[in-house]
């Protein structure tokens, strides 16, 4: 089922159905939603982060091309402000999505859904490798500055707490983290920037500058530089992270125009940088090193603040990318699995925010990349993700050109053939073998994704992290400021210790002492507000949730709510209670309580925890209050200290219910003089039912009479059509009986003659003739005979028929009653129509023997279903012509416990608005005088009633009705249920 959400942002734009999405109804059901929080800063800061990468990637890139690094950061600038701008369109199209950019490539290509899932899950491991690449890059640093000192650095435990770190934060909320990360990357912005323009005056006008341009140019080959375009694309394309967090800003439409300063600041940061780099950075053996490199580039202008400015650049920097990524790598995730592309854990919110589910699976990811260990071999893995990513992009951008969220779809077809040549040329120029690993990388990703679709553990699925939420325990810990002061003693010692270990060898140099303290005050930052965000900020904001939900409740409770000091004296109260008294609150407050309501004691130690009070109000009315007092507030209160008690009283106007109160009582009064007069009313009532009753029973038995008198006129019209057609029938006999007759006298008056004539000369010839003459007249009387007995039959027949009485239970066969009333019907139609004829097919089994049934009522019924065939034929063949031709079919059979008898025509069917009610007395399709609708309604009473059977039809308009008559032969047990 596909989704179709459409959403209006500012500028208008409505956003495209979705593709199909199996989690959609997760996402609309679940109340752990991700909640706008963010405030347009926090978002800001995050879209810097990308902007930072430059000190970590333009180094190696200077190291290995010299001044030819320019000629790389060049395209790679223009295809990252492209970028930002064609992002910021589709973040104002589609404002509701998280994740960014692989977020909106899947919508871009919901077409190619597999592809749109490749490329999304290749953007997110380019992101979720980078606190790796910048847990290695910080302890390069840290190592860089011990090793003078003699210090041995502990690498792995660096490495591995580097990259933890941010997670660890994370796993507390993202608001702690967006603060932490503004208050950091804005300062490292302003030193980069400081860093390029200062740079660029200084090489500009010092006397002491290189020059501002390069004497010579080293070559440059193709090969070099589609190899570092990957690693630069990586970087100026990264710079729209703040599309990500759309969904969590509190003002989406100021993070979405802040892509445009992002993409504004693109060009001094990568280009002016670059070149101070690149002319300032020529001492011998510097490297690869970002630290030694950027120090080189500094000092000319900095001075000897360079290095502790170079320490806190990179230092910000690592932490920095490290908030970004696993900050903005869940929310791709979620995004994903709200669309239905990965499982729908990675929907699952917790109440403060937390993608739990998706920070686990990034935390793995980046364990499983510190095997490496290698920041040429992750970048190079991460850059093949965002390069196919970027192609992705680009082909959805071009397919769904002439859309209003595509911008220039021209430029992005000219960069999807350039981001291909740098991933082809320059991707294996790296290393083949990490190529393959950065195309097949995201292929895992749908392995384990499908894994944790399949397997049966619990925290695979949305449920069991729905439960475990909800089993949150929420209480705060009884002794907070205790707890607080622990907290701060324990990082405040911990920064000492710190500080003293590493202060003693340092002291000898204190550039050095200063660069160590800035990665210092740093870790200790970060790490300070991981544990606050897991001790202290959840119990603050516990008591921040409890204190606006008390507040919020004794704001909208509806009764009067008023705090009282020791004296009786209003302190506080809610708006409720100003609408009570009517008095304003600023009057309220100040006055004692026993005051507005003179039934209370004079302290309020002596007020009942619960009494009634009569309150007068300025405009003569009173009102009825029920005052309920609480107990102090203030437990250790001392009796000759009265102004620390504190009691709250609950006032709550009663009046509406003692009124109810009384109306009750006297409506109950009222409402027993109603029930003694409504008793002689009903008595009279019943006297009337039991008249009406009688009188009905009356009408009932007319009714019976006039049905009696109904149905023996529908036998006698019977009756009449029957003897017409026995009286044709009889006709041809008498004819031929009368006219054998005839010819029989002649022969005998012949035979007399010949006799008298020649009775003395009779020869053997004559003999002959007399014999023949006698032969004849013996055939003719044989015949006489035979004929005379059929009309007999048929009379008999029709005199059955006519009795009004119903027969007696006997063995019949009913093969040979049908056979009778096929005979009788025929005749009966064809003594209305003499041109009337049709076909007549019977199959009767033979295995079916005599059954106890009443023969005449059974004999009705066959009558009533034949002629209702015969006629329904007749009147198709009117309408029809020769074209059609009459058949009847009827078959009996022997279903073991029962005989089932088919009577079938090729009529015209009966009509559905008809077939419901053929059954009911008085109904008929047929013209007033040819019918009274009591034919089918008595033969279901014989079936049903009297012969505990079945009747049931089969039709189908314009072809066949098909009648079935099921018999039961279990006779003996109808019988005693007729007695």
């Amino acid at each position: 089922m596909a989704t179709d959400i459409r959403h209006q942002p500012e500028n208008g734009y409505y956003s495209e159905p979705t593709q199909p999405s199996p989690t959609e109804n997760l996402s609309r059901r679940s109340p752990m939603r991700l909640q706008r929080s963010l405030s347009s800063i926090e978002t800001w800061g995050f879209g810097l982060s990308g902007h930072i990468a430059w000190v970590t990637i333009a180094p190696p890139m200077y190291a290995a091309l010299g001044p030819n690094a320019i000629f790389v950061w060049l395209p790679a600038v223009l295809l990252g402000v492209i970028l930002n701008l064609q992002v910021k369109r589709l973040g104002e199209h589609w404002p509701e999505m998280s994740g960014g950019t692989p977020n909106y490539i899947t919508r871009l290509l919901r077409n190619y859904p597999s592809l749109g899932r490749y490329a999304a899950f290749a953007y997110f491991l380019s992101w979720v490798v980078y606190p790796s690449v910048n847990a290695i890059v910080i302890t390069d640093l840290i190592q860089a500055n011990l090793e003078p000192l003699g210090i041995p650095c502990p690498r792995t435990i660096l490495i591995v707490g580097f990259t933890l770190i941010a997670y660890i934060v994370a796993f507390s909320g993202t608001r702690a983290l967006g603060i932490l990360h503004a208050f950091f990357v804005f300062p490292a912005i302003g030193f980069l920037l400081v860093f390029g323009i200062q740079g660029m005056g200084w090489l500009a006008l010092s006397p002491e500058s290189p020059g501002l341009f390069p004497s010579s140019w080293p070559t440059l080959t193709f090969v070099d530089w589609a190899k570092w375009s990957c690693f630069a694309i990586y970087a100026t394309c990264a710079c729209e992270t703040a599309s990500s967090f759309v969904a969590d800003s509190r003002r989406p439409s100021e993070t979405l125009r802040f892509l445009n300063l992002a993409a504004a600041l693109i060009v001094p940061i990568f280009l002016a940088n670059s070149w101070v780099l690149m002319r300032l950075a020529t001492t011998e053996g510097l490297g690869e090193d970002s630290f030694k490199n950027l120090l080189a580039a500094a000092v000319p202008f900095w001075g000897p603040s360079a290095s502790l400015i170079v320490t806190l650049l990179l230092a910000s920097s690592c932490f920095l990318a490290c908030a970004t990524a696993v900050s903005n790598s869940p929310r791709m995730l979620y995004q994903l699995a709200l669309d239905g592309y990965v499982a729908p854990v990675f929907a699952i919110v917790s109440r403060r925010g937390v993608l739990q589910p998706g920070l686990i699976f990034c935390v793995l990811i980046n364990l499983i990349a510190l095997l490496w260990i290698d920041i040429t071999r992750l970048l190079v893995i991460g850059s093949v993700g965002f390069v196919v990513m970027l192609m992705s992009l680009n082909l959805g951008l071009w397919l769904r050109r002439g859309s209003p969220e595509v911008r220039w779809p021209w430029l992005a077809l000219g960069f999807l053939m350039f981001d291909g040549v740098v991933l082809l040329v320059g991707g294996l120029a790296w290393s083949r073998e990490d190529v393959l690993i950065g195309f097949l990388f995201p292929g895992v990703v749908f392995v384990v994704d499908a894994a944790i679709r399949r397997i049966p553990f619990a925290p695979f699925h949305p449920e069991w992290w729905i439960q475990c939420y909800r089993q949150q325990r929420k209480s705060l810990i009884p002794d907070f400021v205790a707890f607080q002061v622990v907290v701060v003693i324990l990082l405040i010692s911990s920064a000492a210790t710190v500080g003293w270990l590493f202060g003693i060898p340092l002291e000898a140099n204190s550039s050095l002492a200063s660069n160590l303290l800035v990665v210092l005050v740093l870790s200790i930052t970060f790490v300070g507000v991981a544990v606050a965000c897991w001790t202290s900020l959840p119990q603050v904001v516990l008591m921040d949730e409890a204190r606006e939900g008390a507040e919020q409740l004794f704001t909208i409770a509806l009764d009067a709510i008023v705090v009282l000091d020791g004296k009786g004296v209003i302190r506080q109260t809610n708006p409720a209670a100003e609408s009570l008294f009517g008095i304003d609150i600023t009057r309220l407050i100040g006055s004692y309580l026993n005051k507005l309501l003179p039934g209370l004691a004079a302290h309020p130690d002596q007020w009942l925890s619960r009494s009634e009070h009569t309150l007068n109000l300025p405009d003569g009315n009173s009102r009825i209050l029920e005052v309920a007092i609480s107990n102090r507030f203030s437990q250790q209160a001392s009796l000759s200290n009265q102004d620390l008690q504190e009691y709250v009283a609950i006032v709550r106007d009663i009046t509406d219910r003692k009124q109810a109160q009384e109306a009750l009582q006297k409506a109950n009064e009222e409402l027993e003089i109603k029930v003694e007069e409504r008793t002689s009313e009903l008595t009279h009532t019943v006297q009337q039912l039991q008249n009406e009753i009688e009188e009905r029973q009356r009408v009932e038995a007319n009714l019976r009479a006039m049905q009696n008198q109904i149905v023996v006129q529908e036998k006698l019209a019977s009756l009449g059509s029957l003897t017409a057609g026995i009286a044709h029938e009889i006709r041809n006999p008498l004819n031929f009986v009368n006219n054998f007759s005839e010819l029989s006298a002649e022969l005998t008056e012949e035979l007399f003659e010949k006799i008298e004539n020649q009775a003395e000369r009779l020869d053997p010839e004559t003999s002959d003739d007399i014999a023949e003459l006698l032969t004849d007249l013996t055939a003719n009387l044989k015949k006489i005979n035979q004929h005379g007995q059929r009309a007999d039959k048929i009379v008999g027949n029709m005199l059955l028929h006519s009795r009004g009485q119903s027969g007696h239970w006997e063995a019949t066969d009913l093969n040979s009653l049908l056979a009778e009333y096929i005979n009788l019907a025929y005749h009966g139609m064809r003594a209305k129509e003499a041109a009337f004829n049709i076909t007549i097919e019977t199959d009767y089994d033979n295995d079916i023997g005599e059954v106890e049934v009443v023969p005449q009522d059974i004999g009705r019924v066959f009558l009533n279903i034949i002629s209702n065939a015969c006629y329904a034929t007749y009147k198709k063949k009117q309408e029809m012509g020769s074209a059609f031709s009459p058949l009847l079919d009827v078959r009996t059979r022997n279903l073991g416990d029962a005989i089932e008898i088919r009577i079938r025509d090729n009529g015209s069917g009966i009509k559905p608005e008809v077939l419901d009610k053929i059954f009911n007395p008085f109904f008929t399709t047929k013209p007033p005088a040819e019918g009274t609708g009591l034919g089918l309604s008595i033969s279901q009473d014989v079936i049903v009633q009297q012969h505990r059977g079945e009747l049931k039809v089969e039709t189908e308009v314009g072809k066949y009705t098909e009648f079935i008559i099921t018999l039961p032969q279990k006779i003996a047990e109808i019988k005693e249920l007729k007695k």
